[in-house]
């Protein structure tokens, strides 16, 4: 019998289950892309966008065979680099439930490279970077391949 109180809940941390983030990127690929399914050129223009939105004036996108780089003027993953490639990161500036798109990179490419003025990351995939150079102003690059990529590339 309900005697009108409602009553306590007990959680214990084992009841929370962790995301296969990887896995609902998959699932749910076409919520992500256009038509579809990726599209690596659709997704350089993503992540063009972000660096101009958070502040970078030069911003371009250049094609060196099987890979694709955005390049800009201003780091705009300075303090996310990290979260960016490996989680859904809120990109608030583009409006309520925006993300950064980085972490899609990683989820449907075969290969990620980062590069800074200080350091060069192999994100995913292999240690070989694409063969063009950068021009001395540029502040960050995100380099992937147009080739989709498996999980078990990570």
């Amino acid at each position: 019998m309900n005697s009108g109180r409602a009553a306590a809940l007990r959680y214990h941390s084992d009841d929370i289950a962790q995301l296969d983030l990887m896995g609902y990127l998959e699932r749910n690929e076409s919520r992500f892309f256009r038509a579809g399914s990726y599209d690596a050129i659709e997704l350089a223009g993503m992540i063009a966008t972000e660096a101009l939105t958070l502040g970078a004036r030069k911003v371009h996108i250049q094609s060196d065979g099987e890979w694709l780089t955005v390049a800009a003027d201003q780091d705009w993953l300075a303090d996310q680099e990290y979260e960016a490639f490996h989680a859904i990161t809120p990109f608030p500036q583009a409006g309520p439930n925006s993300m950064l798109a980085e972490i899609l990179t990683f989820a449907f490419s075969a290969g990620v490279i980062t590069a800074t003025r200080e350091e060069f990351k192999v994100i995913k995939g292999e240690t070989t970077a694409p063969t063009h150079r950068v021009d001395r102003d540029i502040a960050r690059t995100v380099s992937f391949k147009r080739q989709r990529g498996s999980r078990l590339a990570e």
